[in-house]
């Protein structure tokens, strides 16, 4: 956690970057396959930010629109929080509700908050790439499967193939690990 920290300290926090995010906040997005320890990360990084700074983490899991929504979710954070924020625009979100399958109104983000965005797919966006930090992790397809599986119970295991497909998908279509600004190898 501590080489994760320093590189993201090293992108947000220092000298000229830190003047840079007065007024629009910086975005550190965290992609990876499912069970890589994404939500983990986020919340790990969200604990370190520092005080004179507020950060916010967005999950992708509130953008995807369900279990088929890999794609649409990569458009929403596209739409609703980086273009706004290219802009040095508040961002209004959506969050999907997955007990009812409805979409409810979300957060709305104001500009100069940082951002922590963590799933499947948060480098999708070609805005992506003006994040100033975009980690990736890994992890063998048993290991993310088990951590998967364990948080996600029966539905996502009705479901793990499916987006397991999308997420192929998504790989070959946005090759995101060529953008990465560090690597992680979340094999523990």
């Amino acid at each position: 956690m501590d080489e994760i920290w320093a590189h993201v300290s090293a992108q947000l926090f220092s000298g000229e970057q830190s003047q840079q995010h007065a007024e629009v906040g910086a975005v550190v997005l965290i992609d990876g396959a499912s069970g890589t320890g994404k939500t983990t990360l986020a919340a790990e990084l969200a604990a370190r930010w520092p005080t004179d700074r507020q950060v916010v983490v967005v999950h992708m899991d509130h953008l995807y629109g369900g279990w088929d929504g890999l794609a649409a979710g990569i458009l929403a954070l596209e739409v609703s929080l980086l273009t706004p924020r290219s802009r040095g625009e508040d961002a209004h979100l959506s969050s999907y509700n997955w007990v009812t399958e409805l979409w409810d109104e979300g957060p709305v983000i104001p500009a100069g908050v940082d951002v922590i965005v963590e799933g499947c797919g948060s480098f999708g966006p070609v805005l992506a790439q003006t994040a100033e930090a975009r980690i990736w992790l890994e992890a063998p397809e048993d290991l993310r499967r088990e951590r998967a599986l364990g948080r996600g119970g029966e539905d996502f295991e009705r479901h793990w193939d499916s987006w397991e497909s999308q997420f192929a998908q998504y790989l070959v279509r946005s090759a995101p690990v060529t953008v990465a600004s560090l690597r992680v190898d979340a094999n523990h």
